[in-house]
């Protein structure tokens, strides 16, 4: 059913006219539908994040244990994707053969004018490309509970921007069901990430990914410091005349002075860094709160493959062209230093003792050059076997083909608050599918969690017009 749906209605998606002279926009009802316009996009935009959460179960094992780098794999999935769209754009059309307003035919060089194609290719930098540095760079800072909370922000910001932009005006009811989805997705990611910490704590295993405990790291290296100090202080005291006493305080104020020092200096380092990372999260719902509206301006007479081929086609071969110029730097560099050391050891009298520590030297590095190459470089693929470039292809197929395929129909079917929210259920379909994959009983916060996101989602789905 759900291949069907997709093959019968982008093929033909519809189109938003906008009128620039009076700011709005006319949502034009395709010729083939399934239900209705409006039943149509909610039931994609609700599948979209389903697509998704399938596709994070196959990465999570795979992709982790590989080593590889968030980097690596945008590249990979962003390429992987642009292939398969290609495809389909070939087969299903890349434009829409007919205006439905005017029954009249449409050149496709109309639709993809350079202004067009120029906005989008802008929407695939802000969404893709400087979209996730942000976001995962935020959620290195601030972690994966602070991000949630300020992505809860995007459905708002989402809707204002098409209120502005595209003149689309949503029911009161509406809002109403943006805040029980968020509110609900949000308890149910925040109790998700809470589960995720107090194990990894009960296991004595370090979250590598959320680092939410700035704070703790910080007064415990303090903590540490200063009582080291003060203990050393406290030794010297035991056993001194009275008239060394002066002396062994005014060692212990200049320790305390020491220890208030460097408490002001990593205070003042906490807050820099959640100051970036908040910063780095406001801007990643920005961009692509701004990246979803260029798009559903710029994207008029196009269909979902094609709109998907440029931003994604376009992203994949910036990041290409960002690991070859890496690469080429690496191993410029690495002839730098080779012929630097060559010089080096020509110049230097060849001694029968060093020539031996040369030996041992190389020998003893022998070890650490093989585990420097078994990880791979931020820009570099992983090595994996052929059943696991398949899984992540896999991977790919459900997370930045579908996915994206769907979101981006229902773009046009929809307004654009509606969509960002109702794509933005993520969480709940994973923590439905943690139970029988991973035998994870969601809590009482998951389940409160989840008939939250089903009322907004009910909500939305029937005053979301």
């Amino acid at each position: 059913f759900t291949l069907q749906y997709i093959i019968t209605n982008t093929h033909r998606p519809p189109h938003c006219i906008s009128s620039y002279s009076s700011h709005r926009a006319v949502f034009v009802t395709m010729t083939a539908t399934v239900f209705n316009s409006t039943a149509d996009g909610v039931i994609a935009a609700l599948l979209a994040p389903f697509f998704m959460s399938i596709g994070f179960f196959i990465w999570d094992v795979r992709w982790t244990s590989s080593k590889g780098s968030a980097f690596a794999l945008n590249m990979y999935k962003c390429n992987v994707a642009s292939i398969w769209f290609v495809i389909m754009a070939a087969v299903r059309g890349f434009s829409q053969s007919v205006d439905s307003s005017t029954g009249e035919d449409i050149d496709p060089l109309d639709v993809f004018t350079v202004t067009a194609v120029g906005f989008l290719m802008l929407s695939s930098t802000l969404g893709i490309v400087v979209g996730d540095v942000l976001w995962l760079e935020a959620l290195r800072l601030l972690g994966a509970k602070h991000v949630i909370v300020v992505d809860s922000l995007k459905p708002f910001i989402s809707a204002f921007l098409g209120r502005l932009a595209l003149g689309e005006i949503l029911k009161p009811p509406t809002y109403g069901g943006m805040m029980l989805t968020v509110l609900g997705v949000g308890l149910v990611a925040w109790e998700e990430q809470r589960r995720v910490s107090s194990r990894e704590i009960d296991d004595g295993i370090e979250d590598t990914i959320q680092v939410t405990t700035t704070e703790k790291e910080m007064n415990k290296s303090i903590g540490d410091d200063c009582d080291i100090l003060l203990e050393m202080n406290g030794k010297a005291t035991e056993g001194v005349a009275d008239g060394e006493d002066q002396l062994i305080n005014e060692t212990t104020n200049d320790t305390a002075k020491q220890c208030v020092t460097k408490e002001t200096k990593q205070v003042s380092m906490a807050m820099k860094q959640y100051k970036r990372g908040y910063a780095c999260a406001f801007m990643n719902v920005a961009a692509d709160s701004l990246g979803s509206l260029i798009t559903k301006q710029y994207g008029v007479e196009m269909t979902t493959w094609s709109i998907n081929l440029i931003r994604f086609g376009f992203a994949g071969v910036i990041l290409l062209f960002m690991s070859i110029g890496m690469r080429i730097h690496r191993r410029y560099r690495s002839n730098s230093h080779h012929e630097s050391d060559k010089a080096t050891k020509i110049g230097t009298d060849a001694k029968d003792d060093s020539v031996v520590n040369g030996n041992n030297n190389a020998t003893k590095d022998e070890p650490t050059t093989k585990v420097q190459q078994s990880t791979p470089l931020w820009f570099e693929l992983p090595t994996l076997t052929p059943r696991g470039w398949l899984q992540i292809t896999l991977g790919v197929a459900f997370v930045t083909f579908l996915c994206p395929a769907l979101e981006k129909f229902a773009l046009f079917q929809i307004a654009l608050g509606l969509t960002v929210s109702l794509s933005s259920i993520g969480p709940l379909y994973g923590l439905l599918l943690d139970w029988p994959f991973k035998g994870k009983v969601p809590t009482l916060y998951g389940c409160v969690g989840v008939l939250l996101t089903i009322g907004g989602v009910v909500v939305l789905c029937l005053c979301g017009a």
